[in-house]
């Protein structure tokens, strides 16, 4: 026995125990589904349409995972305006495992939940807060460096514009020598 369901705008042919990517649904790993939207039934000759959907039919799924697609790059290009772009996408998609095919009694399916994992919970370890003292103390230190490093500073350029000045004088009285001779 086949169906064809539509889920996420596209249409998917399914058989028991198949298993088939579909674009993402809500729902957690190891959860189970009822996708009703059941255009067609198939059991060998015999064949049901629906007009859109077959009535009272559902299919049973199974979530195996959440997953991605292949990523697609799209490049956007004008010629002669030296304009380029280039994005990438992956599609989130989900994978699912066909439990059942009903064609009658698919309005009472309902679908089980996954059993939730059991996770530790992390206790908070409190720190001593600092006393005020010890931080006034680094803050003035910190103070006294900055003040330190700013006056060697400027003691440095002061130095660095008394050399750079001295030799400009003596290149200009070596080119008045070369002048008058």
């Amino acid at each position: 026995m086949y169906a064809v369901v539509k889920t996420g705008g596209k249409q998917y042919r399914v058989q028991k125990d198949d298993v088939v990517l579909v674009e993402k649904l809500t729902a957690n790993n190891g959860d189970q589904l009822v996708l009703s939207d059941v255009l067609m039934l198939g059991d060998g000759k015999k064949v049901t349409l629906g007009t859109p959907l077959v009535n009272d039919a559902a299919v049973m799924a199974q979530v195996i995972r959440q997953t991605r697609g292949p990523k697609i790059t799209m490049i956007y290009k004008r010629r002669r305006k030296n304009s380029r772009r280039k994005q990438g996408h992956k599609q989130d998609l989900t994978l699912l495992k066909v439990i059942d095919i009903a064609e009658t009694g698919g309005s009472k399916l309902s679908p089980k939940k996954a059993t939730a994992k059991k996770t530790e919970q992390k206790t908070k370890v409190e720190t001593k807060p600092k006393p005020e003292s010890q931080s006034k103390v680094v803050k003035e230190k910190v103070k006294k460096a900055v003040k330190a490093s700013s006056t060697a500073n400027k003691t440095a350029e002061t130095k660095t514009k008394s050399a750079s000045t001295k030799p400009e004088t003596k290149a200009k009285t070596k080119t008045t020598n070369k002048t008058k001779k």
